[in-house]
């Protein structure tokens, strides 16, 4: 059976890897002349910077892609992070356990209902209209540090400010389930290169500057720019949902297709790239900020990984997600909370890089909440952030997505794995 993926990101390699160890002959054509898509290494002024992600496992060694990576037999290490998260609340950073004190004592026991609740599975009714932080704030009271918390855990996770109610229920869920985050030894790079490696140890090829033009499904061919055909039994696409609609062309979708594909928005933000002189400040956790006007939080990757960061020096990353398209106006604003943070970052160190996400380079081509479950065309699966189970946060999700893909290629089963 021969498998063609389109894309080398995270979701490609991924299934890739599964593809090429249950005796596929896998083919991965990607565009650019490097692995990875936004799960790998930016070598910048001696920093290894991501070109997405921070480095981070929203699930650490616990979650959905840890899972898979150790089917694999990857050689990847994960961190789990310790403690899972931490808090930056009028001006002072602290255990996240610490927030509990900002709620009445009444709040306590609604929240801790509420958590019961969701690990039970009694889970809000799935209504995209329905605000996932009005469901909170209906469910506990009005309470300000509880919003601002969702709001930042929203922003960091999901690059977006809210979600539905039924999707951020599930997040927590996992959450409640899978456990905090954990950085990877190595960063980003360190995973993508060991699939890569995984794939063609088992007979695949990686073939860089290979970008996919057409998609004949009834002939089944993928056409590149060069010239070349490639001829599959199946197609994993990596690129997205409505670019993979492109490549095949519009007319094989029907107007309902369309119009539910062409309705998905996807998130996007700014991540901020901070060296700091001397030791790491909070180590291998995230801390959520939360009296910012636009940051919603950080992480210290060489805490983990010294190697991503200049002898001396220690790699911290932000991220914002967009509240408007006035780019320079947001990049002030969020280099505004990155000195609110960091009082002396002018004589501690320097921002390096901000890399914004936006266009046709989003954070997740798919904002979270946002799902449409079977690609129509036979034979054709879409996989990567476009493609995230309700409750997958960011490559958790991208893991979810992949594993039933897996399933209905019959290689393996994950039914205890969706939230």
């Amino acid at each position: 059976m021969r498998a063609v993926v389109i894309g080398s990101g995270i979701g490609g390699l991924l299934t890739a890897s599964f593809l090429a160890k249950n005796g596929y002959e896998v083919t991965v054509l990607e565009k650019t002349p490097y692995l990875g898509g936004r799960f790998t290494n930016l070598d910048y002024r001696g920093f290894g910077l991501s070109t997405g992600a921070f480095h981070m496992l929203p699930h650490g060694e616990n979650g959905p892609l840890a899972y898979l990576l150790k089917l694999l037999g990857a050689d990847v290490t994960i961190v789990n992070s310790q403690p899972k998260g931490m808090i930056f609340y009028e001006g002072r950073t602290f255990h996240y356990r610490e927030g509990w004190k900002y709620l009445s004592w009444r709040e306590r026991a609604r929240a801790t209902k509420l958590l019961l609740d969701i690990k039970r599975g009694k889970l809000p009714v799935d209504d995209p209209e329905m605000s996932g932080r009005e469901w909170i704030r209906e469910r506990i009271g009005d309470n300000e540090f509880v919003d601002l918390f969702i709001k930042s855990f929203l922003g960091w996770a999901d690059s977006v400010l809210d979600v539905p109610a039924g999707e951020l229920a599930r997040e927590i869920k996992a959450a409640l389930k899978w456990g905090g985050p954990g950085l990877i030894r190595g960063g980003c790079k360190a995973v993508t290169d060991e699939l890569a490696r995984l794939t063609e140890k088992n007979g695949g090829r990686i073939l860089t500057r290979k970008r996919a033009v057409e998609v004949d499904p009834d002939g089944k061919k993928v056409f590149t720019a060069d010239n070349e055909e490639f001829p599959y039994d199946i197609l994993i696409s990596n690129i997205g949902i409505k670019e993979t609609v492109e490549l095949i062309g519009r007319d094989y979708f029907d107007r309902d297709y369309l119009r539910r594909v062409d309705f998905l928005k996807p998130s996007e933000g700014i991540k901020y790239n901070v060296a700091l002189r001397g030791e790491p400040r909070i180590g291998n956790t995230v801390v959520f900020t939360l009296d910012t006007e636009r940051i919603n939080g950080y992480n210290e990757p060489s805490s983990v990984s010294p190697e991503l960061a200049k002898e001396g020096y220690t790699l911290v990353m932000l991220h914002h997600a967009l509240q408007s398209r006035n780019l320079k106006a947001e990049q002030r604003k969020g280099i505004e909370d990155i000195h609110h943070i960091f009082p002396n970052l002018d004589e501690e160190g320097e921002i390096l890089l901000i890399q914004t996400y936006l266009d046709g380079n989003p954070v997740n081509r798919v904002a979270d909440g946002q799902t449409v479950e079977d690609f129509p065309v036979r034979n054709v699966y879409v996989v990567g952030d476009a493609y995230r189970p309700a409750g997958g946060i960011e490559v958790e999700g991208i893991a979810l997505g992949v594993m039933k893909t897996l399933e209905r290629l019959g290689i393996g089963s994950f039914k205890g794995w969706y939230p």
